[in-house]
């Protein structure tokens, strides 16, 4: 068992269980991409079952990345100075966050 894997696994059913509990259903949904059947499920979950669905072998979400927006940041991370990396992780946090569409 990979224990990065175990603590990413972990730590998304928490942050989806948290926004459940804190009654922002439709923000789980919305930026978590959950369904209302895995939000239904992840209301019930102690967290025991929460841990030990976090040890399987594979990620327990899917990741919503637009890969052509990575790649765009990629390429200009290529050129950005070291000391400027807090901004770009900003500026890929926002770009990964938008809704228009890509031209």
């Amino acid at each position: 068992m990979d224990e990065n894997l175990y603590k990413l696994n972990l730590d998304y059913l928490i942050v989806a269980q948290s926004l459940i509990f804190s009654e922002s259903e439709q923000k789980a949904m919305f930026c978590l991409g959950l369904t209302t059947e895995a939000v239904s499920l992840l209301r019930k979950m102690p967290l025991e079952q929460l841990k030990i669905l976090a040890r399987s072998d594979c990620l327990t979400f899917v990741p919503r990345f637009n890969p052509h927006k990575w790649s765009k940041f990629l390429d200009v991370q290529k050129t950005v100075a070291p000391d400027a990396l807090a901004a770009r992780a900003v500026e890929l946090l926002t770009l990964l966050s938008s809704h228009s569409p890509e031209s």
